[in-house]
């Protein structure tokens, strides 16, 4: 996908059906990581968290959620559509978490992954996101077994230099 073919918005609270719909073929109900949509609605309404939609003409086929805290941003969630991955809307709407956290007076952006999610790994390395930490059985899969969460995270110093 060209980038000219699809666009970032800003999205909030009239944005959680849409943003549900990507959730639900995004998310591997295995791994337990989708969220409810009103655990996504409370979020987007909490002082200091933001949303973003990649569009594809009028189609919703990604999202991000994120939420500041202090110096800090976490990226809570980023899914894309199963059919629309490795065409570009994961890597801009990180690039974009990232200028919207530098736009509100972020040092660094930390995002949490689940180990074995190796594609989301490369794209956040290729992002010069650096391992920092590790969760051991943090995620709970449906199947009994457990995963560990990746912490990682950015200087947003590196989006100026």
């Amino acid at each position: 996908m060209d980038s000219a073919t699809f666009s970032i918005v800003p999205a909030d609270e009239r944005h959680v059906e849409a943003m549900m719909a990507v959730m639900h073929t995004a998310f591997d109900p295995l791994y337990g990581e989708a969220w409810s949509a009103p655990q996504l609605a409370a979020t987007l309404a909490l002082p200091g968290s933001w949303g973003r939609l990649a569009l594809m003409g009028a189609q919703s086929v990604g999202f991000s959620l994120c939420r500041a805290a202090g110096p800090e941003v976490e990226l809570l969630l980023i899914a894309v559509s199963p059919g629309m991955r490795r065409k570009g809307a994961a890597a801009r709407l990180l690039l974009r978490a990232q200028e919207d956290a530098l736009a509100r007076g972020a040092s660094e952006l930390f995002l949490e992954v689940r180990e074995d999610n190796h594609g989301a790994r490369r794209l956040y390395e290729s992002a010069r996101f650096v391992h920092v930490g590790t969760r051991p059985d943090y995620y709970s899969c449906k199947d009994g077994t457990r995963r560990a969460a990746i912490t990682m995270r950015i200087s947003l110093a590196d989006l100026l230099g």
